[in-house]
């Protein structure tokens, strides 16, 4: 099984694609959180993990998830300790430019849950994250390489999940990891992570919905108060910034503080037109 969560569809694609090459059932992070059911493996079956990094932290809701995790197996009885380090365990991150110290953290979370990772690899993958000065999306020809290589490299970590072997695969952390977790991811989640600095430009809005359907949160409700129909952020504290209502809006009509105006949006299937 490969537990998942993405965004603007980088972390999906990378889950689908290890997915159809392993045989390993694939559970959206979001719906297990919703339905607060144990993880049912069946004989054999292994444990996945693919997560998008933001901030080059690990994200408070995938913490508390592995945190309360429980793990079943045959009958619906909960796994023993000596249960679970039998189960052969991964891991595969995506990001724009570096992991800093995440696989760490996530590594270290897993084994507090009685887990014991045997193999890991990250993914660069076409940058997303726009809302600070000097970042934007990747040219059209960069994108294209990072999928390029990306897929090379899945198809590289499924062979070692299929076999069953304990081979780390090299995690992009970037020049400074304990700069950019310690210090940099840190001001991000205080100061970057909420919805209360997205804006709508209700002159372009036209009420399609779209951004309410894609915030893999659902914290996005559409209103008719004000200015006709357009998206109202719910403030309640689930909000990821992940820009997916930025990035998916069809008419460029949200904005997260001025740091988006005049940059680039980004989707997997963006050069598709679909979700």
């Amino acid at each position: 099984m490969i537990i998942y969560f993405s965004c603007t569809g980088n972390t999906r694609w990378a889950a689908e694609t290890l997915a159809k090459t392993t045989n390993d059932r694939l559970l959206s992070l979001f719906d297990a959180v919703k339905d607060k059911k144990p993880i049912h493996l069946k004989e054999g079956e292994r444990l996945g993990f693919c997560l998008p990094v933001h901030g080059w932290n690990v994200q408070p809701m995938v913490s508390s998830f592995i945190r309360n995790m429980k793990v079943t197996q045959a009958n619906n009885v909960e796994m023993t300790a000596k249960d679970l380090k039998r189960i052969y365990t991964y891991f595969l991150l995506t990001a724009g430019d570096s992991c800093g110290e995440y696989a760490l953290q996530l590594e270290s979370l897993l084994e507090s849950a009685g887990l014991s990772v045997d193999t890991c690899c990250s993914l660069l993958m076409p940058e997303s994250y726009v809302a600070l000065p000097g970042f934007d999306v990747d040219p059209a020809l960069r994108e294209a390489e990072k999928k390029m290589k990306a897929n090379g490299t899945i198809q590289k970590f499924a062979e070692i999940i299929e076999d069953h072997r304990s081979v780390r695969m090299p995690i992009v952390c970037g020049s400074f990891p304990k700069i950019y977790s310690r210090v940099f991811g840190r001001f991000f989640y205080k100061y970057l992570i909420t919805d209360k600095r997205f804006k709508v430009d209700c002159g372009k809005c036209t009420g399609c919905g779209k951004c309410s359907k894609v915030c893999p949160v659902e914290n996005i409700a559409m209103t008719d108060e004000g200015q006709g129909r357009h998206p109202a952020w719910l403030h309640n504290g689930k909000c990821l910034t992940c820009l997916a209502c930025y990035h998916y809006c069809p008419y460029h009509a949200i904005d997260y503080w001025a740091f988006t105006k005049k940059k680039g949006q980004y989707f997997f299937t963006h050069n598709r037109q679909q979700l």
